[in-house]
């Protein structure tokens, strides 16, 4: 099956995925790499947005974290190829902690959104998709927060968690009590391999 055939229903479904990058020390500098490049990959398959008005297709939008005030939006949401492709060229890794609840509320606040949280950004009509990339350990402050904030948005979340040593219990709060949304993968490697790649493209769409 070509890949154009493989995800031709990802085309008109109105989804807005905040892709939650784990900017910790544990990932490395490689690792970080392979992450942003899987990112691209992603936006370059994925049928995108027209423009700022449209209710059809993708949007995109990147946060990484580090420790609890450490959070960088790399790009909020967009339509817009090479605005993410640039945006993605120009991060740079944090090389810190990692604590994933206070990256959710950022995300929400500054991300789905606006206006100091006042106003929400995230198309209302359109699927609301958390994608978080982590190595599975991650601090848990503000966590159940964070959760009770990802209900009230009505967020659908991917966990992709990559390595062995994980906290399952963390990865199952912020995947809202999904197994079936936490994806694990041996090494950040195989993220664009399309044995991991396809499965998540036919999953997010």
């Amino acid at each position: 099956m070509s890949p154009e055939l493989a995800v031709a229903h990802c085309t008109q479904r109105p989804v807005d995925i905040v892709f939650l990058l784990d900017g910790s020390e544990r990932i490395g500098l490689e690792n970080f790499r392979y992450a942003r490049t899987f990112v691209e990959d992603v936006a370059r398959r994925l049928t995108l947005a027209r423009n700022k008005d449209d209710e059809l297709n993708a949007r995109m939008a990147l946060l990484q974290y580090g420790s609890e005030a450490e959070q960088r939006v790399a790009f909020s949401l967009s339509h817009n190829l090479t605005v993410i492709a640039d945006s993605l060229a120009q991060m740079r890794y944090l090389d810190s902690s990692s604590n994933v609840g206070s990256a959710i509320i950022h995300a929400i606040n500054n991300i789905v959104n606006g206006q100091g949280g006042s106003q929400r950004v995230a198309r209302r009509n359109a699927e609301l998709a958390f994608v978080f990339i982590t190595d599975g350990i991650t601090g848990s402050k503000s966590l159940s927060e964070a959760v009770t904030s990802m209900r009230k948005v009505d967020v659908v979340p991917t966990v992709i968690a990559v390595g062995d040593d994980v906290d399952m219990n963390i990865l199952l709060q912020i995947g809202l009590g999904d197994r079936t949304a936490i994806f694990r993968e041996k090494s950040f490697s195989q993220l664009s391999k399309s044995s991991f790649f396809d499965r998540f493209i036919r999953w997010i769409c």
